[in-house]
């Protein structure tokens, strides 16, 4: 008998709604020809991520693939940086610390009181913003030491995890291969940020691309890329990241606004014959309450 592969992306931390997506599929636990693959993602925003983890470790090796999302990289940045930024909090990957710790979320600790008082350039001598730093701090220091934070993160850098899968004929991704990118070096040291005097093309050698090359590709809009053609591996690529109203919206529909899906509403599986490069999953669960899932067989791919 052939294997299953089961596709799926952007679970951040949706556990019942994941396993419920996961069943209407087919998906069986215990089935040795059912082999997952979780195209990054799988934590922040969603209030169960210690059972999304548990999950998938409890599944055998030889049947799990993993690819790593964004959120992945925002999480190991995060803990190892040892404070938090405003996008941590936007990204809820500050949730996601604290739940693995056993919290709810960094509300339980006034953390917002603190962010303010540093914006408003409190004084550093003040009682309340003593306080309120001494708190984060000492929870700062507990996640370093937590068992179970220590475990994920050692499991994320491990080399189970990837930046790609290949077949004959899928790339499944994050979001996107790495592109070749023209960087304007005096404008991006003048700046601070990256300038670009061109845009991106494809690149031959993406297999070879950096680390940081690889992590700048998993925030890339991968409708944007097929629309201007950046595909030419010959085959699909396969990829979560971006919620696929807009492929559908922008790709299919551009011209036909009475078809236009609710984001809010409807992210259905991307597959088209006019785009025959590019497949989308993600289903912004946040909102949908669905993870969509791809169901592939051994001899397809």
């Amino acid at each position: 008998m052939n294997k299953k592969y089961f596709v799926c992306s952007d679970i951040h931390g949706f556990y019942d709604e994941w396993i419920d997506s996961l069943n209407k599929a087919g998906f069986n636990k215990e089935d040795s020809l059912h082999v997952l693959i979780v195209l990054g993602d799988i934590f922040d925003r969603g209030k169960r991520p210690i059972e999304v983890y548990k999950f998938l470790r409890e599944l055998p090796k030889e049947r799990r693939i993993l690819i790593r999302g964004n959120h992945e990289q925002l999480l190991r940045e995060l803990v190892y940086r040892g404070y938090s930024l405003r996008h941590d909090h936007h990204n809820r990957t500050i949730d996601t610390l604290f739940q693995l710790m056993g919290y709810e979320s960094y509300e339980d600790f006034s953390f917002q009181k603190y962010l303010e008082a540093r914006e408003q350039k409190a004084l550093p001598g003040s009682k309340e913003f003593a306080d309120i730093s001494e708190k984060w701090e000492k929870k700062r220091e507990q996640a370093f030491i937590n068992e179970l934070i220590r475990d994920v993160l050692a499991w994320i850098d491990s080399d189970e995890w990837c930046d790609y899968f290949e077949t004959d004929k899928y790339i499944f991704v994050h979001s996107y291969i790495p592109l070749r990118k023209f960087v304007d070096l005096a404008k991006t040291y003048q700046l601070g940020y990256f300038v670009y005097y061109k845009d991106d093309e494809y690149r031959e050698d993406w297999r070879n691309a950096t680390p940081t090359e690889w992590d700048d590709a998993k925030w890339g809009c991968p409708w944007k890329y097929e629309q201007r053609g950046l595909n030419k591996t010959g085959k699909t690529i396969v990829c979560g990241h971006w919620h696929t109203s807009d492929f559908f919206n922008n790709l299919l529909f551009k011209n036909q606004k009475s078809k236009h899906l609710d984001p809010r509403i409807s992210n259905p599986i991307f597959k088209s014959d006019k785009f025959p490069g590019l497949i989308g999953l993600d289903a912004c669960t946040a909102l949908t309450k669905v993870v969509n899932v791809l169901v592939l067989k051994e001899e397809d791919l």
